[in-house]
């Protein structure tokens, strides 16, 4: 057991020696997030370890390591976005959990925001980078330097932006372009 437990630990410094730059790559495909990013990673060096005791040279290492990793990413993101779309409610709040009207007032909201989404996207590019970098929490100076633009003049156009969405919402989302 011994020996083959050092085996499968040998393999697997060999591996990450070898496909470590790759398998940060893949998570940063997978992930954006940088904390739940070094999180996949992990569970990629751990589903890797796991795997090659397994592992008997019917594929390259290479092919072994990027199946396997892909594996592990993929099930991640479809685990998180489980986890985003469950409601867990412990039993103290059962009685407020939301019953019907409110599941409609919900779904309003929902849609509300799809119409907003809907009407960014009818914006030019610039000012819609503008707009999806206020959305998303960033200030006017952290804006001004992903566009180019001073961040007096990120604070304009987001005032201006603003202003037009408001009045096409109210409109039913017209497209002014």
């Amino acid at each position: 057991m011994a020996e083959m437990e050092r085996s499968q630990d040998s393999r697997f410094e060999e591996a990450v020696a070898e496909f470590g730059a790759a398998l940060e790559r893949l998570a940063c495909a997978y992930e954006a997030d940088s904390e739940t990013r070094r999180d996949l990673l992990q569970e990629i060096h751990i589903a890797l370890w796991k795997s090659l005791d397994g592992f008997d040279n019917r594929c390259s290492m290479r092919t072994w390591v990027y199946r396997v990793a892909h594996n592990t990413a993929a099930s991640h993101v479809s685990r998180r976005l489980r986890m985003k779309h469950q409601v867990i409610v412990g039993i103290e709040e059962l009685e407020n959990v939301a019953d019907r009207a409110e599941g409609e007032e919900a779904a309003g909201q929902r849609e509300a925001v799809g119409r907003i989404y809907k009407l960014i996207y009818q914006l030019k590019p610039l000012d819609r980078q503008v707009m999806l970098a206020y959305l998303e929490g960033m200030d006017a100076a952290s804006t001004s330097e992903i566009t180019g633009l001073s961040a007096r003049n990120v604070a304009t156009k987001i005032h201006r932006i603003k202003q037009v969405l408001k009045s096409r919402f109210q409109e039913g989302g017209r497209d002014e372009r």
